[in-house]
C-alpha cells in the first residue's frame, strides 16, 4: 500500500490538494495490498510448438529468466487427424513419410530453443508424440500439475487479422485455470 500512497501522492499532490485524502480513499479498494504483489511460485513450465509457433522472441526469454530453477516441458504435438486425413488421401506410404518429417521438425525445433533456455538456468525436458494439440496441452497441463503455459499466439495454425490468436490457443485458454503467457 505504501508505493500506491506514494504514487497517488506524487500524481495529485499539486493538483489536488485538498481533494488528496478523498482521492486515496476512493481508490484504496482498486489498489493492490503487498501481500498482493507476491508473484505466484512457478516451479513447472509446459511450451507447446509447432511449425507455426515461429521464433520464441527475446521479451519471453528475458521473462523466463525470472523462474531460474524451473523445470520447462517443451512439446511438440504432430495432429493426428492431419496424419489420419493424409493416410486416407495418399496412402499409408505418404503419411508415414510426413510423420517423419514432423519428427525430423520437431527435433530440431527443440534443439534451437532448449540450449536457450538452458543458458537461463532452467532445466529442460522434451517431449514429442501424436495426438490432438488442443486436448493433449489442457490435458498435461491438468494431469502433471504444469505450473504456467507459455504458447505462442499462432500455436496450431496460422493467424490472420481478423483471429489474432489462433482457434486452438483460444480453446486451450478458455479450458485452463493456470497462468498462461501467449506470445
Amino acid at each position: 500500500m505504501d508505493i500506491f500512497s506514494r504514487l497517488i501522492q506524487r500524481k495529485f499532490q499539486n493538483i489536488a490538494a485538498d481533494r488528496y485524502e478523498e482521492i486515496t480513499r476512493r481508490y484504496r479498494e482498486f489498489l493492490l495490498l503487498p501481500e498482493e504483489f507476491v508473484l505466484p511460485e512457478v516451479r513447472s513450465i509446459l511450451i507447446p510448438i509447432d511449425r507455426f509457433s515461429g521464433e520464441i522472441p527475446e521479451e519471453l526469454y528475458e521473462t523466463l529468466s525470472a523462474y531460474s530453477g524451473a523445470s520447462v516441458t517443451l512439446v511438440y504435438i504432430s495432429e493426428k487427424r492431419t496424419l489420419a486425413l493424409i493416410e486416407q488421401t495418399l496412402g499409408k506410404e505418404e503419411a508415414e513419410k510426413l510423420r517423419s518429417a514432423k519428427m525430423e521438425f520437431a527435433r530440431a525445433l527443440v534443439l534451437k530453443i532448449a540450449p536457450r533456455l538452458g543458458e537461463l538456468g532452467l532445466r529442460i525436458e522434451r517431449r514429442q508424440f501424436i495426438g490432438s494439440k488442443s486436448d493433449d496441452v489442457i490435458r498435461l497441463m491438468e494431469n502433471d500439475n504444469f505450473d504456467l503455459l507459455v504458447v505462442s499466439r499462432s500455436y496450431g495454425s496460422e493467424v490472420t487479422r481478423t483471429s489474432p490468436v489462433s482457434p486452438v490457443v483460444l480453446k486451450i485458454v478458455q479450458h485452463l485455470e493456470s497462468p498462461v503467457i501467449i506470445y
